[in-house]
């Protein structure tokens, strides 16, 4: 009996730790959120990697397998052998970013390692030339940008309802030759109910020191995108073979207004997988929906994001697992 409240008492504590930001996260007033754009760097952590949680919205609550590394990393822990994920996007203006994981059981958890690139391809260089400095050259060759972030995660389950997981991260931007870097932290944690297969979930991610410029005198520190997401998701009908999870999404951004996203996963006999999700608040990209198989431990996904004012974004992933 005192073991059963003691493990009553547990998940009450738990419940709380992941409603309670949720709650506040929802209920919380960004009448001032647009004077925050442009004030944080290393935007490109922002970023959705993976094609799954790209249609979703968003993966608090049901990030899984390897992919959780870039979502939550406390969804590692399903991970029962190794586990390889990659990922890869033809963004806007011939940008294009990469990813790749891998996991594996280790030390009493799952541990795993990650990078995420963004190319940005060549761009024009301009200024001014010449002995007379009025003379403005467009064209004075080209120069390259570039992003990228090593991560390390490691999660573990706490009892066989609670998971939770961090992530450590080395970040770097680099144009035309000159780097500016720092570190960053995810820590998130996720809670089976055990009723109709609902999930909570919430992590927050990219917390960590500023950084400072390379122009010291002139320009402030960078704050790393900071970003607290929380998610709630069940079964809306039929089962893990032939069903629909349903849930929420919320995602609360250091520099903007919070985003809603609406999702839903529909399993067809029992390997794949319809997904789609609409968004409301801060977003440019309202409307995702996509797609995957997984057959003999290998999945294929793929996800249609159409913006307002860019036209369209499709993103590719691959997966294998033990």
């Amino acid at each position: 009996m005192r073991q059963l409240n003691k493990m009553k008492k547990i998940a009450a504590a738990l419940l709380i730790s992941l409603v309670l930001p949720g709650t506040l996260l929802v209920a919380q007033k960004d009448e001032n959120a647009n004077d925050k754009a442009g004030s944080v760097g290393f935007k490109f952590l922002n970023l959705s990697y993976g094609a799954r949680g790209t249609a979703l919205g968003g993966l608090a609550a049901q990030a899984e397998g390897p992919e959780a590394m870039f979502w939550n990393p406390a969804g590692l822990t399903n991970v029962t052998g190794i586990g390889i994920t990659a990922g890869q996007t033809q963004w806007f203006v011939e940008t294009s970013y990469n990813n790749f994981g891998f996991a594996m059981p280790l030390a009493g958890g799952v541990i795993g390692a990650s990078i995420l690139s963004v190319d940005y391809g060549d761009m024009m260089r301009s200024g001014w030339s010449g002995d007379d400095e009025f003379i403005f050259d467009a064209n004075q060759g080209s120069f390259t940008a570039s992003d990228r972030a090593l991560q390390v995660s490691y999660a573990k389950n706490l009892s066989d309802k609670f998971s939770i997981g961090g992530t450590a991260k080395s970040v770097s931007e680099t144009i035309d030759g000159i780097s500016i870097g720092g570190m960053g932290f995810d820590i998130g944690t996720q809670f089976n109910v055990g009723y109709k297969n609902i999930r909570l979930g919430a992590v927050i991610s990219n917390f960590g020191g500023d950084v400072t410029p390379v122009e010291v005198e002139e320009e402030p520190d960078v704050s790393l995108p900071m970003t607290f997401q929380f998610g709630i998701v069940g079964q809306a009908f039929g089962d893990a073979n032939m069903g629909l999870i349903a849930g929420l999404n919320v995602t609360k951004f250091a520099d903007a207004a919070q985003r809603f996203a609406f999702n839903g996963e529909m399993t067809v006999a029992g390997m794949a997988k319809i997904r789609g999700s609409y968004s409301l608040g801060n977003t440019q990209a309202p409307l995702s929906l996509g797609g995957g198989v997984k057959v003999a431990g290998i999945s294929i996904d793929a996800a249609f994001t159409s913006t307002k004012d860019f036209g369209s974004v499709t993103q590719f992933s691959l997966g294998y697992s033990l």
